[in-house]
């Protein structure tokens, strides 16, 4: 797609049968440049519809994963099964750039929403907390809510379960002006 950035050209190959397949992407939140915290990180993204989280470890392993109805704030387990993990480099071949972790066990956990946190797929398949005291923390563990790596690694950081980030950017679709964007609409849970 014509605007897409370096990075995100490399990725673009695991976005074939989503809703931002062919929709150009932009830079909502980049933690070197937003903040490593979690009012930062909804700031950026809350209630701008499906997106790709993208992350680079400090041993350089870039992975992510693609949040097809994206944040809202909430406090709530966003489901899909169209959403998914993947890995940059890593069991690449000449059509796609690494490999792709679908969604197991139905819909249900694809993504938790909450305010205090950073970008969650599944309870422990990709959780970013961007808490106080270490906000560049990472933490995967595969096979619950996502498939693991073909040889049975269940992490997304080779061996180890937890890691330290240097990059986490988000990018999202470029929607005209006035244009209808896709899962935006929820609402905070209230008695009537």
């Amino acid at each position: 797609v014509e605007i897409d950035d370096a990075e995100m050209a490399k990725i673009r190959p695991f976005l074939k049968n989503t809703n931002l397949e062919t929709r150009g992407l932009k830079l909502t939140y980049d933690g070197n440049r937003d903040g490593w915290d979690a009012a930062s990180f909804h700031n950026c993204v809350d209630k701008k519809g499906g997106a790709v989280v993208l992350c680079t470890t400090r041993m350089g392993i870039v992975c992510g994963g693609y949040n097809p109805k994206g944040w809202v704030g909430y406090g709530e387990a966003r489901g899909s099964i169209a959403a998914f993990l993947f890995i940059v480099g890593q069991y690449a071949t000449g059509d796609a750039p690494g490999i792709k972790l679908q969604k197991v066990g139905g819909p249900g956990l694809a993504q938790m929403d909450m305010p205090e946190n950073g970008p969650s797929f599944g309870a422990d398949s990709l959780v970013i907390p961007l808490g106080d005291d270490n906000p560049k923390l990472a933490r995967s563990k595969l096979g619950s809510y996502y498939e693991r790596l073909p040889d049975g690694t269940n992490t997304l950081f080779g061996k180890d379960a937890s890691v330290q980030l240097r990059d986490l950017k988000v990018y999202h679709g470029v929607y005209e002006e006035g244009e209808y964007i896709p899962f935006t609409d929820a609402e905070p849970f209230a008695l009537y």
